[in-house]
């Protein structure tokens, strides 16, 4: 017993080191985003509120799918069960009074919690394994796995030694020793008889009566071995009921003990596997105590933090680029998700990611690569990588979406905003900032380049390319007349919509994608509406922006990113 005990003492010091081990790092990550004036100051709001709905509640998830909170909620609650009643029952011994292992119903509620777990466990790998199309090709897929497949060890391996101690002929004389006063040979006999019938216990001796010719008829002995029986179970309620339920409440390991046979049971009676499933059981124990800090089970203690804290809503996010309020941003709640993709499906681009299938679009995804950026701050994995990041990262609407259905109440709106600053400060700007650095002379010319890496065919356009879509512009300006970009921003536009069209008439197409005209264009179609020759132009525009766009970032990606000092 001693050795288990410094065993659980060296355990609980490591997991402890670990959990101060995170926390410190958690701190130093929080550094990173820093941005001068603009850097997150202060603390929100405190919620005990949203702390205790969505820590034992889970509220949030109830909102995101009712389903999903229904399964998880269940096996949350066998899980806190089998921690704090099974786990520490020294605990409980002094809390719940007459509280036994192996009384009810804590012995029925010990096996319904088990059941649970490892029902919400295959459950969990079921749906990794057969995820929607957002987690396909992903590593994501794989986040959690270890953690769900030590918790279910660990239920298995307390099933089995449940088991194993129900056939057990030591573990019965043990308790005969301990709790009774049995001195008769022939008693001990009678309650032997009972338990083996009624409790599927396996002796290495088969229990049998004299031979049936010593009696007097079959009468009599169907009489005499009714009688012991009745005598075992007397004596079964004498000694042993005041301390243990009829392990038939123990409605999985009993099954199992029961599954199990004579032949076999008396097998893994003579090794003590009961004692081997205990060392197992209890080694597990300590490694999910030891891993704690370091896998997916540390979100256990990270989502309580992250409900306690307010969210900033749309109206309080920031204006500018500058935090209001002196919000702080808890990135130590950004390894509370649970990857559970209900953020991408509510994003409002997520159609966008079904035609660009670049991952790093999608929330869940993009929290993933925002912990790469903050561990490899000095050599990124892969420079492309980061241009998808910000290309995903651009899209973002500000729809606040994500943030209103996270299960784990994670403030994404801020940290994706301060992710695209941190971007622009390491160099990774967005396409339209990027072509303001060019004329639109050294621009033509850079895109012409541009080709060297890839096939000018893979991202010509339709109508840009097609003289019959502009050929018939006649230059009345009505387009240019009726655009609201020329109207606000006549100063600071370099082209107008008519000249624009002029320059495709020209064959000056690598030219036009760089003309701020293109860039700044709503989308409102106002041209397009009143163009007298029904030319596209509206149409043309855009797919001037997606060429100008695919080129910019075949340039991008070919050069070294230039950190910049971002306006602020």
């Amino acid at each position: 017993m001693f050795k288990f005990e410094f065993a659980l003492y060296i355990s609980l010091i490591l997991s402890i080191i670990g959990v101060l081990f995170q926390l410190r790092r958690f701190k130093k990550e929080g550094q990173f985003f820093k941005a001068g004036k603009n850097k997150p100051r202060g603390v929100t709001a405190f919620s005990i509120h949203g702390f205790i709905l969505n820590t034992f509640f889970q509220t949030k998830l109830f909102k995101a799918g009712k389903i999903r909170w229904g399964g998880h909620f269940v096996l949350f609650l066998g899980f806190l069960y089998l921690v704090f009643v099974h786990a520490l029952h020294g605990v409980t011994f002094s809390v719940l009074p007459g509280y036994d292992p192996t009384l009810d119903p804590y012995q029925f509620l010990r096996n319904l919690s088990g059941v649970l777990v490892i029902a919400g466990c295959v459950g969990f790998l079921i749906r990794r394994r057969f995820n929607p199309e957002i987690f396909q090709n992903s590593p994501i897929k794989k986040k959690g796995v270890f953690s769900i497949i030590l918790i279910l060890l660990l239920v298995c391996s307390g099933f089995l030694l449940e088991a194993s101690k129900i056939i057990s002929e030591d573990v019965f004389m043990e308790m005969v020793e301990e709790y009774s006063d049995l001195g008769e040979e022939a008693e001990l006999f009678d309650l032997k008889l009972y338990w083996q019938s009624e409790f599927y216990l396996v002796f290495d001796e088969p229990l049998s009566f004299p031979p049936k010719e010593a009696r007097a008829s079959e009468l009599e002995n169907s009489n005499l071995e009714n009688a012991k029986f009745k005598n075992g179970k007397r004596l079964n309620e004498e000694y042993c009921i005041s301390c243990h339920s009829n392990i038939r409440s123990a409605f999985l390991s009993s099954a199992l003990a029961k599954g199990l046979g004579t032949t076999p049971g008396k097998i893994l009676n003579h090794y003590r596997i009961d004692k081997t499933f205990y060392i197992i059981h209890y080694l597990l124990c300590l490694l999910m105590l030891i891993c704690l800090p370091f896998s997916r089970l540390f979100h256990l203690l990270l989502i309580p933090v992250a409900s306690a804290m307010q969210p900033l809503t749309r109206d309080q996010l920031p204006k500018n680029g500058s935090f209001i309020n002196g919000s702080f941003i808890n990135w130590s709640s950004l390894y509370g998700c649970t990857n559970c993709g209900f953020c991408s499906r509510v994003c409002s681009v997520y159609p966008n990611f079904q035609i660009t299938k670049n991952q790093k679009m999608l929330p869940h995804s993009k929290i993933e690569s925002v912990k790469a950026m903050i561990n490899n701050t000095s050599q990124p994995p892969s420079q492309s990588d980061w241009w998808q990041l910000k290309e995903g990262n651009a899209e973002c609407t500000l729809c606040h979406n994500c943030t209103d259905i996270c299960p784990s109440n994670i403030d994404l709106q801020s940290v994706w905003i301060l992710l695209d600053k941190q971007l622009v400060t390491m160099g990774y700007i967005e396409n339209s900032s990027f072509l303001d650095r060019f004329s639109l002379k050294e621009w033509a010319k850079t895109e012409d380049n541009a080709f060297g890496y890839v096939s000018k065919s893979e991202i010509t356009s339709n109508l840009a390319d097609r003289v019959e879509a502009f050929e018939n512009c006649i230059q009345c300006t009505i387009c240019t007349n009726v655009c609201p970009i020329v109207d606000y921003d006549s100063n600071e536009n370099d082209l107008t919509p008519h000249q624009v069209m002029n320059l495709l008439r020209l064959g000056k197409k690598h030219l036009a994608t760089g003309t701020r005209m293109v860039w700044t264009c709503l989308n409102c179609y106002s041209c397009q509406e009143h163009c007298p020759q029904e030319i596209c132009v509206a149409d043309i525009l855009m797919e001037l922006r997606n060429h100008g766009s695919a080129s910019a970032d075949m340039i991008k990606q070919s050069q070294k990113p230039t950190p910049i000092r971002p306006n602020r």
